[in-house]
């Protein structure tokens, strides 16, 4: 009976892990962070060296059958390079995430919302952006704060 009761617990662990606890993983070379298991990984950008761009590489997320509308992309951004931020952000804060020092601030676009969370960490400049419509935005938290509050540089 305790052998039984033991593999069921081993098994139960076992399965828990492989499905994420509710969430998906991201990983490269580089970095790692979680997002909603009911969100899919729509794109992964490696500019070529000879397109302008303010970043190396960049990775969204996205709720799906929103059309887009619900997303959140995390940057590596180039060095000397920053974020476009828009003129006269209100809400700018300085942060620390994982330790690395960092500011974040929200704007609005269009019909959405947008916060950004950008870190200096020792492999380089990140900048998380998450995205939804302004209506929408205070019920995704949850699933943004999932992202940032996940994400680590290996």
């Amino acid at each position: 009976m305790k052998k039984t009761v033991f593999l069921i617990l081993i098994f139960s662990v076992a399965v828990s892990g492989c499905l994420g606890n509710g969430y998906r993983v991201f990983e490269n070379q580089e970095i790692i962070f979680h997002y909603p298991a009911s969100w899919s990984q729509v794109s992964f950008i490696h500019p070529p060296g000879d397109v302008d761009t303010y970043y190396e590489y960049a990775v969204t997320v996205a709720e799906p059958g929103g059309g887009l509308d619900t997303v959140a992309t995390v940057e590596k951004l180039k060095a000397n390079r920053s974020y476009p931020t828009p003129e006269g952000v209100p809400d700018k804060r300085n942060i620390s995430l994982r330790g690395y020092p960092g500011v974040e601030f929200r704007y609005p676009e269009n019909e959405s919302m947008v916060r950004v969370t950008i870190i200096s960490t020792p492999r380089g400049r990140y900048c998380l952006v998450c995205r939804a419509r302004s209506e929408d935005f205070e019920g995704e938290l949850e699933n943004f704060d999932l992202i940032k509050y996940s994400f680590r540089v290996k």
